[in-house]
């Protein structure tokens, strides 16, 4: 009782106002992959054939929000399409995307790959930009809280919360110098552990090629993360027909090791990194049983 007490607390006093998430009015889908279905993360996007197509996303459906509005230049960089998936055994989302890039950086400074899990790095973001990434913010209860942006002057309260309430993800893949794919913003390190999160991709190409990745990764959403201990931490229970906040966006890195050029994102919304408000809205679809009694 103590605990769900301290949780009510905390999220009344840190939650933003239910605010239509974007863009308003519409409801995307969310498809479920049954028990044997599940696809493997390892690049290989077979396992996503079965997936009807409107459940895909292609580059139409992004905006660049930090630099300018302009459409999109496939030349330069071309998100091919996009899906998301949930399975109810593991309560897991999992996501797929196929994107080009004429210039993929995914090696770092050794300096800069120390410091990514320092709480420099977790609070003030620095050295995180300067490679190609997949940012993924998700809001399992659909609260709206904030994700950063707390108490910036007191850092250990403002580290405690980050991504408590809506997580914000960054996946590099191919792994940063061969390795580091996770970054949360917020220290709770532990989320990398494959029980909660875990990521695939195939490139053929060398750093700063040209060429297209595969990626997939899955994540566990929570309403409560404890930044140290995952046993105090309260996964969100998804369930089929509910509506949860998720978005993306992917971040085009072709000249610098610090900065991005281009930050595409999903719902045309440069704010989901901060503020779950501003997510889109999802739903957790039912099996499809029609397309696997063929099996």
């Amino acid at each position: 009782m103590h605990i769900s007490i301290s949780l009510f607390v905390l999220v009344l006093t840190f939650a933003t106002p239910l605010l239509a998430h974007f863009p308003e009015n519409q409801t995307y889908k969310i498809f479920q992959f049954p028990d044997d279905h599940i696809p493997e993360m390892d690049g290989d996007l077979s396992d996503w054939e079965i997936v009807p197509d409107h459940y895909f996303f292609d580059h139409t459906y992004y905006a660049e929000v930090h630099r300018d509005s302009a459409a999109m230049d496939t030349t330069d960089h071309y998100i091919k399409r996009v899906a998301v998936a949930w399975n109810d055994t593991h309560n897991r989302l999992y996501f797929m995307a196929e994107v080009y890039d004429d210039i993929y950086r995914f090696e770092k400074p050794l300096a800069h790959l120390d410091s990514l899990d320092t709480p420099h790095s977790r609070m003030s973001g620095a050295f995180v930009h300067g490679a190609d990434m997949w940012e993924i913010l998700v809001d399992g209860d659909h609260g709206g809280e904030l994700i950063v942006g707390f108490d910036r002057d007191h850092p250990p309260t403002e580290l405690r919360h980050r991504s408590a309430y809506v997580q914000n993800y960054h996946f590099y893949m191919p792994p940063l110098n061969g390795h580091y794919w996770h970054w949360l913003w917020g220290k709770a390190l532990w989320t990398k552990e494959e029980r909660y999160s875990g990521v695939g991709w195939h490139y053929d190409g060398e750093h700063l090629s040209s060429g297209t990745v595969t990626y997939e990764c899955y994540i566990t959403p929570f309403d409560a993360l404890n930044q140290d201990w995952a046993e105090l931490s309260i996964p969100h229970d998804l369930s089929e027909n509910a509506i949860i906040g998720l978005s993306w966006s992917f971040l085009d890195a072709d000249v610098s090791d610090d900065t991005y050029d281009a930050f595409w994102a999903f719902n045309r919304q440069g704010r989901i990194c901060c503020d779950g408000a501003y997510l889109a809205d999802f739903k957790l679809m039912p099996i499809e049983s029609r397309l696997f009694d063929k099996d």
